[in-house]
């Protein structure tokens, strides 16, 4: 092996090993309660909220699920019950998006005093109900909101049609 051969070698040694000391420096993971974030310059990027909600978005099916509109019936009887869900802060709600599968909506909300939600209505034996326990409220900032707020129902009602939770999509703002 002649000197340029083994300089070369070197010159390859180091920026890998300097790379990996670059990179330590940016970049960490730390994981709590609610998942893992990647850590860089100090702010917290949910990295693998990201790339689940692109996996989502390149495996689902959505043909059996129906993004409503504000004539649908479904539509103005979601907008009722969350309206008169917890008065008088929820009488502003605005829906945001509204998607139906089955006897199953899910429903996008913002409030002007209330923080925005995503909420879960079925429909079984001509009475339909918001599901008590599967009614998100809040910002999930620093992680991905589909993602976040699609396991979360998902794990509060297994029984619901997958398809209509991986079919979410935020509309609003607040989680975006």
């Amino acid at each position: 092996m002649n000197y340029i051969d083994l300089m070369k070698k070197a010159y390859l040694v180091l920026l890998a090993v300097t790379l990996l000391a670059v990179v330590s420096i940016h970049f960490q993971w730390t994981t709590d309660e609610n998942g893992t974030l990647m850590v860089i310059d100090n702010k917290p990027v949910d990295f693998l909220g990201a790339i689940n909600n692109q996996w989502n978005r390149a495996t689902r099916t959505c043909s059996a699920v129906t993004r409503l509109s504000p004539s649908d019936e479904k539509y103005q009887i979601a907008q009722s019950l969350i309206r008169n869900y917890s008065p008088p802060n929820s009488k502003a709600a605005v829906i945001a998006g509204a998607w139906s599968m089955e006897s199953w909506t899910l429903v996008e909300v913002e409030f002007q005093d209330l923080l925005p939600s995503v909420v879960l209505i079925q429909t079984t034996d001509n009475q339909t109900n918001i599901v008590p326990n599967a009614v998100w409220s809040g910002f999930t900032q620093p992680w991905v909101a589909a993602p976040f707020i699609r396991n979360y129902i998902e794990q509060q009602v297994p029984q619901m049609p997958v398809a209509l939770t991986r079919c979410f999509d935020p509309q609003s703002q607040s989680f975006n």
